[in-house]
C-alpha cells in the first residue's frame, strides 16, 4: 500500500469513526483580476474607478490591483465551489450593469489589451489617507522598478485551507501531539509548507491544462522574442506555448534571480523575504526613494514589501492594521494558502469554470496527501527550469522535460499525476456522492487525449479567426458582457451594492480624518522591521 493510499484508507475510517464530512470539507474563496477597456476601441480605460462601486481601498468585494483600471473581484470564504461561484457571478452582474453605462467591458484575456505606452496605464489611487497612499507609492515603485504595462497581467488566485477536523485526522495520521493550540498551528504550518514544497514539484500541470496565455499584442515588448512568432495583425504568438502570463516574457524581475525562497520550514522562509525586504539593490538605490519631495518607490531594496515577491504560491495569514504579512506568519502562523498560477479562462465570463475549482480541490488534498520530503536548491532550480519550458512550450505533450529526476515525456508525466489524482477524486466523490471531483480529472484527461481543447489551443483558434489577440478578446469581452446585461438584476442585490459603495466610501473618509501623523512619519514607522 502505498503512502496516499495508507492516507486515504485511514481518512476513511475516520470519517465512518466521526459519522462526518467535515475532514474533507474545504474553505476556499478567489480573486478574479481584469482591465477595464472601452467597448468600442479596446483600449484601457483612462477613467477613474466607478463611483457607483464605492471605495477601493475599503469595498468588501470590489478593488484595483495595479492600475485604476485593473479591477480585482474577491469572494467571501465558502465551503461550497458552488457558492463561490455564485457570488463571483452576483459581483460580474453588478459590475457590468455599472461598466455597459460608461461603454466599457472587461478585458477576459490574462495578458493585456494593447497598450501605447506607460504613460497609458493608470496608477490606481486610494484616496489621501496614509494607507492609501502607502499603496500609490509601492505601485508608483512597480511603475519605476518594472513599468506599468507588465503590471496590467491578469490572473485568479485561489485561496484555500483545510477544515478543523481534517488536521485532527492529519495529526493522528502522523501521531503528532496537537493538544495546545501552539503546538496545534505549527503543525498545521508544518503541513501547509509541505503541501507548498509538493504544490511546486507538479504546478507545471496546471500550466498545461489550465494556462491560457499564448498569445501577447506586439506593444507589450519592445521587440519580438525569438521563442514568439508573428500571428495575424500585431500580434505574437507561441505556437506551443500554454502560458506566457508564467513566462519570463510575463512577470519580470532581475532583481528577484538570486533570491532562492526555500519552502522547507516557516522559519527560514520568513528569514528569506524579511532578508530580501533588508537587502539593497543597486539599481533602486541609484534610482531613490524620494526626491524633490517625490515618492519613487518605498524603499530601494530587493522588496519594496513582501508582496512584491512573485510566487506561483504563497503561504498566508490574515494580518492586523499595520502587520507585515511575514510579521503575521512568524506570530501566528500560516493559515490558509493562495495559488497565484492560474490564467484566466477567456471563454468565461467570470474568468474560470466550475470544475476547473473542484479540480484545484482535489489538486492541493493531493499535494498534501502525497509526502513531506525537502525541496534540495538543485531540485527547486530545475523545476523552476522545466515551469518556464512548459510555459512556453508545454503542448509539445511528447518532448521530454526534467522534472528533477530525469526527462520523461510530458503526456506521460501528466498522466501520472492526473493518475494519483484519480485516487483522491475517487475518494471525495464517493464520500460527498458529489460526482463533481471525478468529472473535473476526467475533463483534463480529455485535454491530454485532445490538446485542440486545451485553453490555450482554444484561444490562438480564436486570434486567426478574429486576425489578431487584440480583436479576438475585445470581441469575446463584448459577447460576455452581452450575456451579463441579457439577466436580471435582482433589486436586493442592487440595493446591497449601492450600500456597499455608500459605506466603503464613508469608511475610507473616516480613515482620511483619523490619521494622526504626516505621511513621511507613517512611512518611517510602516517600513521598521517587525
Amino acid at each position: 500500500m502505498t503512502k496516499l493510499q495508507d492516507a486515504l484508507t485511514t481518512l476513511d475510517q475516520f470519517i465512518d469513526q466521526r459519522g462526518s464530512q467535515a475532514a474533507i470539507t474545504f474553505h476556499r474563496g478567489v480573486e478574479r483580476e481584469a482591465l477595464r477597456v472601452s467597448r468600442n476601441s479596446g483600449r484601457i480605460s483612462q477613467a477613474p474607478h466607478p463611483k457607483a462601486l464605492g471605495s477601493a481601498l475599503t469595498h468588501p468585494s470590489i478593488t484595483t490591483d495595479y492600475s485604476e483600471a485593473l479591477m480585482e473581484f474577491i469572494t467571501g470564504v465558502h465551503d461550497s465551489v458552488e457558492d463561490v461561484i455564485d457570488e463571483l457571478s452576483q459581483i460580474h452582474l453588478y459590475t457590468n450593469q455599472v461598466l455597459d453605462s460608461m461603454d466599457e467591458c472587461l478585458w477576459p484575456g490574462s495578458m493585456p489589451c494593447a497598450l501605447e505606452n506607460n504613460a497609458e496605464v493608470p496608477i490606481a489611487y486610494f484616496g489621501e489617507s496614509n494607507s492609501g497612499k502607502l499603496k500609490r507609492v509601492y505601485r508608483e515603485g512597480l511603475s519605476n522598478r518594472y513599468g506599468r504595462i507588465m503590471q496590467c497581467i491578469a490572473g485568479m488566485h485561489y485561496n484555500f485551507s483545510f477544515s478543523d477536523e481534517f488536521w485532527t485526522y492529519w495529526a493522528d495520521f502522523h501521531q503528532v501531539d496537537i493538544s495546545t493550540p501552539e503546538r496545534l498551528q505549527a503543525f498545521k504550518s508544518e503541513q501547509y509548507f509541505a503541501l507548498i514544497r509538493n504544490f511546486r514539484r507538479k504546478s507545471w500541470i496546471l500550466s498545461l491544462l489550465f494556462g491560457a496565455s499564448p498569445a501577447i499584442d506586439t506593444t507589450f515588448l519592445d521587440k519580438k522574442p525569438a521563442a514568439l512568432s508573428e500571428l495575424g495583425s500585431h500580434t505574437w504568438a507561441g505556437n506551443a506555448a500554454t502560458s506566457l502570463r508564467m513566462s519570463n516574457i510575463g512577470y519580470q524581475n532581475k532583481a528577484q534571480d538570486g533570491l532562492f525562497v526555500c519552502y522547507n520550514d516557516v522559519s527560514t522562509y520568513i528569514d528569506t523575504i524579511k532578508g530580501a525586504l533588508r537587502t539593497p539593490y543597486p539599481a533602486y538605490q541609484t534610482m531613490g526613494v524620494k526626491i524633490d519631495n517625490d515618492y519613487k518607490q518605498l524603499s530601494h531594496n530587493i522588496l519594496q514589501i513582501e508582496n512584491e515577491y512573485y510566487s506561483d504560491i504563497r503561504p498566508k495569514r490574515v494580518t492586523q492594521s499595520g502587520e507585515h504579512p511575514s510579521a503575521a506568519l512568524q506570530r501566528r502562523g500560516v493559515e490558509y494558502i493562495e495559488v497565484r498560477i492560474m490564467d484566466l479562462d477567456p471563454n468565461s465570463p467570470i474568468g474560470m469554470q466550475t470544475d476547473t475549482l473542484y479540480f484545484l480541490d482535489t489538486f492541493l488534498m493531493c499535494c498534501m496527501l502525497h509526502g513531506d520530503e525537502k525541496l534540495g536548491m538543485e531540485e527547486c532550480q530545475q523545476l523552476r527550469k522545466t515551469q518556464q519550458e512548459i510555459a512556453t512550450h508545454g503542448r509539445e505533450l511528447d518532448t521530454t522535460f526534467d522534472f528533477g529526476f530525469g526527462h520523461i515525456p510530458l503526456k506521460e508525466k501528466a498522466n501520472d499525476v492526473l493518475s494519483h489524482m484519480q485516487e483522491i477524486a475517487n475518494f471525495l466523490s464517493n464520500k460527498t456522492g458529489n460526482r463533481a471531483y471525478v468529472d473535473s480529472v476526467a475533463a483534463q484527461r480529455h485535454k491530454l487525449q485532445h490538446p485542440e481543447t486545451l485553453p490555450a489551443a482554444r484561444l490562438l483558434k480564436q486570434c486567426e479567426a478574429e486576425g489578431s489577440y487584440q480583436a479576438a478578446m475585445l470581441q469575446e469581452g463584448k459577447r460576455q458582457q452581452q450575456q451579463w446585461l441579457k439577466e436580471p438584476l435582482p433589486e436586493k442585490l442592487t440595493q446591497q451594492f449601492e450600500q456597499w459603495a455608500i459605506d466603503s466610501v464613508a469608511e475610507q473618509e473616516k480613515i482620511e480624518a483619523n490619521d494622526e501623523v504626516d505621511f513621511d512619519t507613517f512611512l518611517e514607522q510602516y517600513m521598521r522591521p517587525q
